[in-house]
């Protein structure tokens, strides 16, 4: 019974290892992919209202200058 239970098992976990591997390489390329974007291009993809991306700039700022403070 048990060498059965690890015959089933031991495949299932090596795939779900491969999967999980693919899946955190391909998040790395993404990331990597829209880092490399510049300001208007992000913008362009996200394909956000140009009031909410200036108010969202802004506290952006307000922000970067409290942690100068």
């Amino acid at each position: 019974m048990v060498t059965e239970t690890l015959k089933n098992t031991i495949p299932k976990a090596v795939v779900y290892c491969q999967v999980k591997e693919a899946k955190q390489n391909l998040l790395n390329y993404f990331y990597t992919q829209i880092g490399k974007k510049e300001g208007k291009q992000l913008a362009d993809l996200l394909d956000e209202d140009p009031a909410l991306m200036e108010r969202r700039q802004q506290y952006a700022k307000r922000l970067a200058k409290a942690r100068e403070d």
